[in-house]
């Protein structure tokens, strides 16, 4: 069973197979809105993956919240719905990747594409959420400003 891996300090999405090998990386981001119930940042550990050989359905729109691949989600205690997804690809205000987001990991639409292909013949089991203290979760907002979601 293959797993996600996100560094908080380094941006980085890496999609690992059941080997060990990297298969994928990718830029992401765990900039957090102001107004979002999990603050600052995803805590760092391993969480269980929910959808684990197709991402949860939604609205494919690139510049939609959630992409055009829907979203992959994880067990945060207390926080029901994170994820990995993309969206917001011609946002305003940081587009792509770096856009804030209600608590979840964005990446972009290449990424998706590409984790979806895979997880169908290698399912996902879990996802390690590793570097991504305050700084580096807010290190978004030192490049891009404050992270809140503009309608």
């Amino acid at each position: 069973m293959s797993k996600l891996k996100y560094n908080g300090v380094l941006h980085r999405l890496t999609l690992v197979d059941k080997q060990g090998k990297t298969v994928g990386t990718w830029s992401a981001y765990n900039n957090v809105d102001s107004h979002a119930t999990i603050q600052p940042h995803i805590p760092d550990g391993s969480y269980a993956i929910q959808d684990r050989s197709r991402p949860h359905p939604h609205a494919a729109n690139p510049n939609g919240p959630y992409g055009s691949y829907g979203i992959i989600r994880f067990n945060v205690p207390g926080h029901v719905g994170v994820g990995v997804h993309s969206g917001r690809a011609n946002a305003r205000h940081l587009p792509g990747p770096p856009h804030p987001t209600m608590g979840c990991i964005r990446t972009s639409d290449a990424a998706m594409k590409s984790i979806r292909d895979f997880m169908a013949t290698d399912p996902l089991t879990t996802m390690i959420v590793s570097g991504n203290s305050q700084r580096s979760a807010h290190a978004g907002h030192a490049r891009f400003g404050a992270a809140h979601v503009h309608p």
